[in-house]
């Protein structure tokens, strides 16, 4: 145990520099592109928008293509209004994506540690490039839904953000710069995660 108290205090440290280096005052707003495959779906979905952070546990999801909703994350619920439909509200408990997606991102962009190791397991590999934060849940019925979140970038910036899912569900992220560039054709999840890695 004595032997593995210098690579854990390495661990922690590494974690907290890297919160440093996220953390940003709210409100802060970034764009995205995010694919989504399901079993469900011969092709995969693509949406684009912008994630609004507003602080310690609330989060806004403005998707403007190929549909217009926005929904707002705060207090343990979710808010979706989508074009044309009625409002709708929910716990999310009954959405680990969205739940992941909330406590993630915002422990990241709060420099909030306690709160990212408080729902998942945390590792922090480091790259000459860049960085890579893997997530796992530490609730049971969440690692159901979601096997793993990883998110990638370089210095300060986030880059990506990929969830895998239950039964070949998945969705990938593309933070900032990197949704800003043209998906390559045909979409595929091992080009997009190449882009991750390599920033560009």
């Amino acid at each position: 145990m004595l032997a593995l108290a210098p690579s854990a205090q390495s661990a922690e440290l590494e974690l907290d520099a890297l919160l440093a280096r996220l953390a940003r005052p709210a409100p802060a707003t970034t764009p995205f592109v995010e694919v989504r495959w399901s079993a469900l779906l011969k092709t995969p979905l693509v949406s684009s928008g912008t994630l609004e952070y507003r602080g310690p546990d609330a989060l806004a999801r403005h998707v403007v293509a190929p549909y217009r909703e926005d929904t707002e994350i705060a207090a343990g619920e979710a808010r979706v209004v989508r074009e044309g439909q009625r409002p709708q509200r929910f716990s999310l408990a009954r959405a680990p994506e969205l739940h992941g997606l909330l406590t993630g991102f915002s422990a990241l962009l709060g420099g909030d540690r306690e709160a990212l190791e408080r729902e998942f397991e945390v590792a922090v590999e480091l790259e000459r490039e860049g960085w890579t934060l893997l997530l796992t849940p530490r609730a049971e019925r969440a690692r159901k839904r979601i096997g793993r979140i990883a998110v990638e970038g370089s210095g300060n910036e986030p880059r990506c953000f990929a969830v895998d899912g239950a039964g070949g569900n998945a969705s990938l992220m593309l933070l900032g710069a990197a949704a800003e560039a043209p998906l390559p054709e045909p979409i595929e999840r091992a080009a997009l995660e190449r882009r991750c890695a390599a920033g560009e």
